[in-house]
């Protein structure tokens, strides 16, 4: 029989051990910034209903083989970029580029493109280079697009306890910040724009604590991150994954079932050189709550200005055939200018409309948007080469 004294030691150990492994999974947190409230929880929840029914929608498009790149919805992109205020950054145009393109490549499978919207916003400002959340309404006074996902790169961010982060999400307000140094590591900013259309971490709503997700799926609906086809996560550290990428840390659940989680999931704590995919149902997940929030967002097909005669043009054939891209309407009230710019906002083709078709050639295959404007008007149309 054991004196009270080891026993004593002995809970003393078993205290220290599991305060060092919640320890060591809130600092695992500092690499997302992102919180949920039990309010916005309770209106996720409050959407399941909703939600089912476009899911149901996405995987009857996705059973089809017939999908193409034509099913894409367009999304767009407000991108600030935060400097010095002599101008400078380690985060250039040609980084945001690459960032997009990644985004474009992972997202495609849920049936999302995201494009550059307005040109980039250059803030040159020493008060905001370091910046640190809670100071969000600093940014949004007089740089925020309400038409767009507003992404601000900042190359210095901190949590509120002053610790390093990659990123946070207010995804009531379609707003990430992004360290820049994270933007292009292939799933930090993957993992914020999941926050942005309804994702949560695949332990759950909490960072506190272990997962009540049982590891039989049987309440994967309602605990973990309500999505059944990623497995119960009770939470994922570099302590209790390996190099290998492998989880090691033996935890079981209510029921004495050993977790097995997916570290390679992207909205996971794994490290990012584990991270690198998204279930199909959170594919269908966000292209679900993407239906239901799509007013948010500018149209890629929209009068930008009220009711003109841009507003009645039509571009066709779509996708493109032949070499050229022809419009409905032979004449206008004014001259018409137009831009093509591919979905980073590289601007590929300008010119003067003076005929109905513009020959787009030269153009590689791909989609693309093009802005025509007038002397009072502009409007924007998507197209497929």
């Amino acid at each position: 029989m054991q004196s009270p004294k080891a026993i004593n030691i002995l809970a003393l150990l078993s205290y220290c051990i599991l305060l060092f492994l919640g320890t060591t999974f809130m600092y695992a947190q500092n690499y997302c910034g992102t919180t949920i409230s039990n309010e916005r929880a309770d209106y996720y929840k409050s959407l399941k209903s909703e939600l089912k029914k476009f899911e149901t929608e996405f995987n009857i498009k996705t059973a089809k083989k017939s999908s193409t790149k034509a099913e894409l919805n367009y999304i767009p992109i407000k991108a600030h970029i935060i400097r010095t205020s002599e101008g400078n950054s380690d985060f250039h145009a040609n980084d945001l580029n690459a960032a997009i393109e990644n985004l474009n490549e992972i997202y495609e499978s849920a049936k999302m493109s995201f494009y550059l919207y307005e040109g980039i916003n250059y803030i040159n400002n020493d008060a905001l280079y370091h910046f640190k959340k809670g100071n969000e309404k600093t940014l949004l006074t007089s740089n925020y697009s309400s038409e767009a996902i507003n992404i601000y790169f900042i190359d210095f961010l901190e949590n509120t306890s002053g610790e390093s982060i990659c990123g946070f999400t207010e995804e009531r307000f379609n707003v990430i910040a992004m360290k820049t140094s994270c933007a292009t590591n292939t799933t930090s900013l993957a993992h914020e724009i999941g926050h942005i259309f309804s994702l949560v971490h695949t332990h759950g709503w909490s960072d506190n604590g272990t997962t009540t997700e049982l590891v039989d799926g049987s309440n994967c609906d309602t605990d973990g991150d309500g999505i059944c086809d990623t497995p119960a996560d009770p939470g994922l550290t570099n302590q209790n994954v390996d190099t290998n990428c492998n989880y090691i840390g033996g935890l079981t659940d209510a029921n004495g079932d050993t977790y097995a989680p997916d570290t390679a999931n992207i909205m996971s704590y794994a490290s990012k050189s584990c991270r690198s995919q998204f279930s199909n149902a959170q594919f269908a997940r966000m292209y679900a709550y993407y239906k239901l929030v799509k007013e948010d967002f500018a149209s890629d097909d929209m009068d930008l200005s009220g009711t003109n005669v841009l507003s009645e043009i039509r571009v066709y054939p779509n996708p493109v055939s032949g070499g050229y891209l022809k419009f409905n309407l032979t004449s206008f009230e004014s001259a018409v200018n137009y831009r093509i710019s591919n979905l980073q906002g590289q601007i590929v083709l300008r010119g003067e409309l003076s005929s109905p078709e513009i020959d787009v050639n030269q153009l590689p295959a791909g989609s693309y948007l093009i802005s025509l404007n007038d002397a009072y008007n502009s409007v924007v149309k998507k197209f497929i080469k």
